[in-house]
């Protein structure tokens, strides 16, 4: 598994904090599942202006390959939300239908949130010095539209990747911990230490 490993499948609760600019926090849960594993998580966000809060959950099969995303936001005080089924390699919008758009993307990538870099990292589990281009769903905040985007991710040590844009150019390193959640993204993002208290089992 890339990144730190993976030894006890306990969950993991993340905090990010945007330093670009110092207009975003997030707390995201990771919760290893019998079939796979979930991320949900709430964004804070200033974006053109307005506020922006963005709950969001991913499900994921053992093989780190999305198989449900959901979302709900308050874009100032317009509410909206997103929900995708992932079908083989057949996105599926709720109330929408299938988006052949989307056919090949294995990964989705939401706007505003390093965490869902994770699953790439993860499904790819590349060796150093390898890289290797994919094709993901990019969810954009706030207006919800979905995009194929080209990427590429390459492994330059052990914890960091490069990340890379392939339409645009942009490129950030990525160091990364326990299960492939970013500790640091470029100069975008970096984590917030938390320290979780330990529940007393009898």
């Amino acid at each position: 598994m890339s990144g730190q490993p993976i030894t006890d499948r306990q969950p993991l609760i993340m905090t990010w904090r945007r330093v670009l600019d110092n207009a975003s926090f997030e707390i995201c849960h990771l919760i290893p599942t019998g079939l796979g594993y979930r991320l949900r998580g709430t964004i804070l966000a200033v974006e053109q202006g307005q506020p922006v809060e963005c709950q969001y959950q991913v499900v994921c099969d053992l093989d780190w390959r999305t198989r449900e995303v959901r979302l709900h936001q308050y874009s100032g005080l317009v509410e909206s939300s997103l929900d995708l089924v992932v079908d083989g390699n057949s996105w599926i919008q709720s109330g929408h239908g299938p988006l052949p758009r989307l056919a090949g993307c294995a990964d989705v990538d939401i706007e505003l949130t390093p965490a869902t870099n994770a699953l790439p990292v993860n499904r790819l589990n590349l060796g150093i010095g390898q890289s290797v281009e994919i094709q993901a769903a990019w969810v954009r905040l706030p207006s919800l539209a979905i995009v194929p985007a080209r990427q590429r991710y390459a492994r330059l040590s052990e914890n960091v990747y490069r990340y890379t844009s392939v339409d645009s150019g942009f490129t950030a390193e990525i160091e990364v911990g326990q299960y492939g959640l970013p500790n640091r993204y470029g100069k975008i993002w970096e984590v917030v230490p938390v320290v979780v208290p330990k529940v007393a089992r009898d």
